[in-house]
């Protein structure tokens, strides 16, 4: 048996309380101010759901569009982080890439590790006025039959496209019915070609802000429409990609249940700033955001605890809100809220505990103890 002692936020703050785990499943609860003997955590520590982190490019050096990635090291190695759930994502890359990468992100669940709950395909089908990083010369229309290619080849949770393009609605249709998400990002949509995105089973805008064609008071666009409506978006939270500023704009407008903390975080992620590759093209990491050689700015480099930091140290966010933005809600948003995203007796031990400046203490994925930072538990 594992226990666990510390505030729990379930993600609702329930205070003071001893978890315990046994099996993979969560045994116990038992609300306390006093620290059971041989449990993990403290009177100043947290206990989480697992973080889900929903889009991932890479992480430890690897990249997801190569079909050589170490799906297995990464898996291993996210814990580190809390995140006990994650999504990889696919960016825009030629034909013949879907199918191997995908086949290679077809790894099964191992207790101690962090989890695929399917996989994210960004672009192609994306605006060429808001393509951001992704490669220009890989953009193609709306395809069904590319599409089909790619569920035949793997898993696909969610898809991201752009559409106001030609063919978008009715590949949107063919994809929801197959019980994929669809998302829109990277895209010139005006207010009415968002919302006839949402009437052919959009659900979700992928990275507020980032890559979609932005807010004018004569021409809201996508992004008005996202923070006009009730339409659930991702946001990185780093800084860099939003400013703090903006984000305390977005939590006052968007219900808490409306917005999910992403990282949109490349293979940089876990290694020093350097040089490496997204879907082939070199970037340079500074340790905190990514950048083609040309400036253009990539993904994220900042892991899914510290931007949980961010959003309480600098949005002014709750805990327990915005702890919900990292576990609930991307639970939500993929339609596995009735397993994910909550601590709750029976239910699978996916738990992560944090220090007061949210760096991981602990973490357990599937039951098993999958990270430890012993120097600091001691």
């Amino acid at each position: 048996m594992i226990q666990l002692f510390g505030r729990l936020y379930a993600p609702d703050d329930r205070g003071f309380c001893a978890v315990a785990v046994e099996g993979a499943s969560i045994v116990s609860i038992r609300p306390t101010e006093t620290q059971p003997a041989g449990s993990i955590g403290g009177p100043e520590a947290r206990i989480l759901p697992g973080l889900i982190d929903i889009q991932l490019n890479g992480a430890f050096g690897d990249d997801f569009a190569d079909p050589s990635a170490d799906v297995a090291g990464i898996c291993r190695r996210l814990p580190q982080f809390g995140v006990t759930a994650f999504v990889p994502t696919i960016v825009t890359s030629a034909p013949d890439v879907y199918a191997p990468a995908l086949a290679n992100l077809r790894h099964q669940p191992v207790s101690g590790e962090s989890r695929i709950l399917g996989v994210h395909i960004e672009g192609p089908f994306i605006s060429h006025a808001f393509r951001g990083a992704h490669d220009p010369a890989q953009l193609r229309p709306p395809s069904i039959e590319e599409a089909s290619r790619w569920l035949e080849a793997g898993d696909v949770r969610w898809l991201t496209l752009a559409p106001e393009l030609p063919g978008a609605l009715a590949l949107t249709s063919f994809l929801v019915d197959r019980g994929v998400r669809v998302s829109m990002g990277h895209t010139d949509a005006t207010w009415s070609e968002a919302a006839a995105g949402v009437e052919a089973g959009a659900t979700l805008a992928t990275h507020l802000f980032n890559a979609m064609r932005p807010f004018r008071h004569r021409d809201p666009g996508v992004t008005g429409y996202v923070l006009g409506t009730g339409l659930t978006t991702g946001f990185i939270a780093d800084g860099a990609h939003v400013s703090f500023e903006a984000l305390r704009m977005v939590a006052r407008i968007k219900a808490p249940d409306e917005l999910v903390l992403i990282t949109d975080a490349l293979a940089g992620l876990g290694m020093p700033p350097g040089r490496y590759k997204v879907a082939g093209h070199e970037y340079v990491s500074d340790g905190t955001t990514g950048r083609l050689l040309d400036g253009t700015l990539t993904g994220s480099l900042l892991p899914l605890n510290l931007a949980l930091r961010n959003l309480v140290d600098k949005v002014g966010l709750q805990p327990e809100v915005a702890v919900r933005l990292a576990t609930l809600n991307p639970a939500r948003a993929l339609g596995l809220d009735g397993t994910l995203g909550r601590v709750e007796v029976g239910r699978g031990a996916d738990l992560v505990v944090v220090h007061p400046d949210w760096q991981v203490q602990a973490t357990i994925a599937g039951g098993a103890l999958a990270y430890l930072d012993s120097e600091k538990s001691r």
